[in-house]
């Protein structure tokens, strides 16, 4: 089934708060690859560059909505999705608008974490996102774990 990435969109802003404060525009959304372009202005901490907070939340949005496409494209009725485990490593300051991107790193990877989800009612599994600026520089990267129950 294609994802509806307007309802996706929808869950996001009703759902998770915080999403509307971010600035954010969703470039793609579908069960394998999450985008985001995130303002940094409004994002900017003292320094006038973004502000890690921002950064880290932006980046478990990011996974949440790739998870939540996954679940919608597979028919599986659950949004009960929470991360058990976040790090976050800044590499670089980010001065400009950033791009957030969040992807299983294999279709194997993301089948088997939905494989087990619906053979197991739960499943934990992790994900990474990277923070990108610049023309594609890597400026953070999250790697969080998260819980999926049915």
């Amino acid at each position: 089934m294609e994802v509806d990435s307007q309802e996706l969109i929808r869950i996001l802003k009703d759902k998770i708060v915080l999403y509307q404060h971010l600035g954010i525009e969703v470039s793609k959304i579908d069960s394998h690859e999450v985008r985001f372009r995130v303002s940094l202005e409004k994002n900017k901490n003292h320094k006038g560059t973004a502000f890690g907070g921002s950064l880290y939340a932006t980046g478990v949005l990011a996974s949440y909505a790739l998870v939540l496409a996954g679940l919608h494209e597979r028919n599986i009725p659950t949004e009960n999705i929470v991360i058990a485990k976040g790090e976050i490593q800044y590499l670089r300051p980010v001065d400009t608008d950033f791009e957030v991107v969040s992807r299983f790193s294999s279709l194997e990877e993301e089948n088997q974490f939905f494989d087990e989800l619906k053979s197991k009612g739960k499943v934990r599994g992790g994900l990474t996102t990277q923070i990108l600026a610049d023309g594609g520089s890597l400026k953070a990267s999250l790697t969080g774990v998260f819980v999926v129950k049915l």
